[in-house]
């Protein structure tokens, strides 16, 4: 008998070793997590303040450009107007030009058909009546000849200058035109910059935001794992500790029973000692739940262990009992999810409950499945299920918990048999 308690001492310290070593190793990846966390998080940080700044420069390159376009645009139309002024001038000197040769040229003519032999008898010294006559006519004509001609060159003279500022300011524009063209071509080549840079950054922000993600998603896996392995290492203490009283009290009872051999009329009365009978009831922290009921985890079922503070019917010490356990009506009985959910917790817990899945549901409702002998190959951790999905089998009972908001509750409160 004592071999068999310190067997079940060793295995029950394997258990829990197992259990131990589980929660070590999710809180040193979960560690090891929020370390990247945060270093994506400074990174995302970063690469935002990057995007902004090059946004605000794209935005200050935006309005140069603007400011670059409203200047050669105004700089071109008083170019065209400064050309179109400079082609009429340009033509109104042509015209006073042509003015000025016509009537030099009639001029000639004139003076060559009726004052040249006037003028030669003006130079020979023997002029006549008709000769000084015309002498005469000849000058005043030469002479208003002369002062339409002068206004002429003054008027040539006052559109060349007008002309050559016209040329001088058109010059001017062109060259600013140029200034003002080669500057945006500057300014577009930046900001054809600019946009690639923010490309770029947008692509790595993505990528740091989808690693960022992924962390954080591991990392709530992680904190979800710890609290619901804490749940079955408790749930496993709370098994041992009942096995263990139950054991205890095995061998007081025989010891008792071989001490009262022999008493009068062989009548055995025997008592358990006070001192092995106890309760885990200091393990529970339990909630009420007043919603409506769902189907049962395990079709055709027998209730054989309740929920709650009982006392057992042989041995007479105090349990409380965190789950209840029900009677597989068959070997491989199937075994099915009571409520909408996803699964978060999906592997052997290396202890007297076997295989254990737990499932996560609205209002901060958990379902435990222990002591199944199969999980369904769909079973995994992150499986969205819908009420009656099949979560593994179970060959003789199926242990079932349920928590809200990591407070046990009655789990016949939930579903009906």
């Amino acid at each position: 008998m004592r071999g068999f308690l310190s067997f079940l001492i060793f295995f029950t310290f394997l258990s829990a070793s197992s259990v131990d070593t589980q929660i070590k190793k999710n809180k040193k990846q979960l560690s090891s997590k929020k370390v990247e966390y945060r270093k994506m998080d400074k990174e995302l940080s970063i690469i935002a303040k990057k995007i902004i700044t090059a946004k605000k420069e794209q935005k200050s390159l935006d309005n140069k450009l603007r400011f670059l376009e409203k200047n050669i645009k105004n700089n071109e139309t008083e170019y065209l107007a400064l050309k179109k002024k400079n082609k009429v001038v340009s033509k109104n000197l042509s015209k006073i030009s042509a003015s000025i040769y016509s009537k030099q040229e009639k001029f000639v003519a004139l003076v060559s058909k009726n004052f040249s032999m006037a003028l030669a008898l003006e130079e020979l010294n023997q002029p006549t009546n008709d000769s000084v006559m015309m002498q005469e006519v000849y000058e005043i004509y030469a002479k208003k000849n002369k002062f339409v001609i002068e206004k002429l060159k003054e008027e040539i003279q006052g559109l060349e200058n007008k002309k050559s500022i016209l040329t001088l300011k058109s010059s001017k524009i062109k060259t600013t035109i140029r200034k003002y063209t080669n500057e945006r071509t500057e300014y577009q080549n930046k900001k054809m910059k600019k946009n690639e840079l923010i490309t770029a950054l947008a692509g790595d922000k993505k990528k740091y935001r989808k690693r960022f993600n992924r962390i954080k998603a591991s990392r709530r896996i992680l904190e979800k794992n710890l609290a619901k392995l804490r749940i079955i290492k408790q749930d496993e203490k709370d098994a041992r500790r009942a096995k263990q009283l139950e054991e205890e009290n095995r061998i007081a009872l025989a010891r008792a029973v071989i001490e009262n051999q022999g008493s009068e009329n062989d009548r055995v009365s025997v008592e358990v000692p006070r001192r092995v009978v106890a309760t885990t009831s200091s393990y529970s922290e339990t909630s009420k739940y007043s919603g409506g009921k769902t189907i049962s985890p395990l079709k055709g079922s027998r209730l054989i262990k309740k929920f709650g503070s009982y006392i057992d019917p042989i041995y007479k010490f105090k349990i409380f009992n965190k789950s209840i356990t029900l009677k597989a009506p068959f070997s491989g009985s199937k075994v099915r999810s009571v409520l909408k959910g996803k699964v978060v917790f999906a592997e052997n817990s290396g202890g007297m409950l076997g295989k254990v899945v737990i499932v996560e549901h609205s209002n901060g409702i958990h379902t435990i499945y222990a002591k199944l002998s199969r999980l369904s190959p769909r079973i995994h951790v992150g499986r969205a299920l819908l009420r009656g999905s099949i979560i593994g089998k179970v060959d003789k009972s199926l242990m079932f918990e349920v928590t809200k908001h990591n407070k046990h509750i009655n789990p016949l409160k939930l579903i009906r048999l």
